[in-house]
């Protein structure tokens, strides 16, 4: 299976920064053939006040984060189907070291946390794109990287929705999704999106990765069963929406950041170690193998990691 989001390339710079790759080491179990062997793997940047714990003093330079965080996930994980990712664009100068990323291999983007920055808006803020916004998401629409539409306010959304339209209107072809929300409809969460907004994605063919973390669920303490059938519920109204071939799957399990930096986290209701098997007994009370087989992996194989 492939997830849709996962901050590995932070987990390996942060590991770096500590000289201890013990917990790296742990995840190495997880990444297999029978159960994830693939992911979007993300290097996250927060406002610089959030990430002062994580940095231990060091400047956040984006290039030499990515170069650092790609060269570990080569080593430790060399078998893994990857697309490299960069949440939080703050950091990234201009266009010019866009480029540069691209260069370096990166697949992917999501413009924003959930801060505002000169580029947009994050989802506990106001406001649209900004002008700089839009000539940088439409320059990464031209050097072919993914436009994940997650973490954005409702303002930044649609304002990238029309660079989106835009683009196609000028003959590219933009790749388009939404690696880690779920539907505000059944549960109204800063960080989901509204059925509006899903159905607005409809004509770039995108993947909407259904992310099974239970903050973005509930905020009661529910049992994971109850839980597991949210999620569920939240899976079968975006096929509703979309289509099956347009629907996938993530964690943004954050389990690293109780291990790393002590911070409690929320229920985490599929272990990440039997994650493959755990989904597929689910998504078997309501789709077909064969739909299980896209959901899982070929629909966002198909978007992401195709051959060009």
């Amino acid at each position: 299976m492939i997830d849709m989001h996962y901050d590995l390339l932070s987990i390996l710079y942060y590991c770096y920064l500590r000289n201890d790759f013990s917990y790296v080491k742990t995840l190495q179990k997880y990444f297999n053939e029978e159960n994830v062997n693939g992911l979007i793997a993300n290097l996250y940047f927060m406002s610089e006040e959030a990430m002062a714990q994580e940095m231990m003093g060091k400047k956040i330079d984006v290039v030499e984060m990515f170069k650092v965080s790609t060269k570990l996930f080569k080593k430790y994980f060399p078998n893994i189907d990857v697309v490299y990712s960069i949440e939080g664009c703050d950091f990234i100068k201009n266009t010019k070291e866009l480029k540069k990323l691209k260069d370096l291999g990166l697949g992917s983007i999501l413009l924003v946390w959930n801060n505002k920055n000169k580029y947009g808006s994050g989802a506990k803020v106001t406001s649209g794109l900004t002008e700089e916004g839009k000539n940088f998401i439409y320059e990464a629409i031209r050097l072919d990287l993914a436009i994940d539409l997650s973490h954005m306010n409702k303002e930044t959304f649609i304002d990238t929705v029309d660079v989106l339209k835009d683009a196609k209107k000028n003959g590219l072809n933009p790749k388009v999704i939404v690696s880690h929300s779920l539907v505000a409809d059944l549960y109204s969460h800063p960080r989901n999106i509204t059925e509006n907004q899903i159905s607005s994605l409809k004509e770039f063919n995108p993947v909407m990765g259904l992310v099974s973390y239970s903050m973005f669920l509930t905020d009661k303490d529910e049992d994971i069963g109850v839980l597991k059938q949210k999620y569920l519920n939240h899976i079968k109204r975006v096929v509703e929406i979309l289509g099956i071939d347009n629907v996938g799957v993530s964690t943004d399990d954050m389990g690293y950041d109780e291990v790393l930096f002590g911070n409690p986290v929320k229920k985490i209701i599929l272990p990440y170690e039997n994650l493959k098997e755990e989904l597929t007994k689910l998504l078997k009370k309501e789709f077909s193998q064969e739909e299980i087989d896209k959901i899982l992996y070929l629909n966002i194989k198909n978007k992401l990691f195709r051959e060009e």
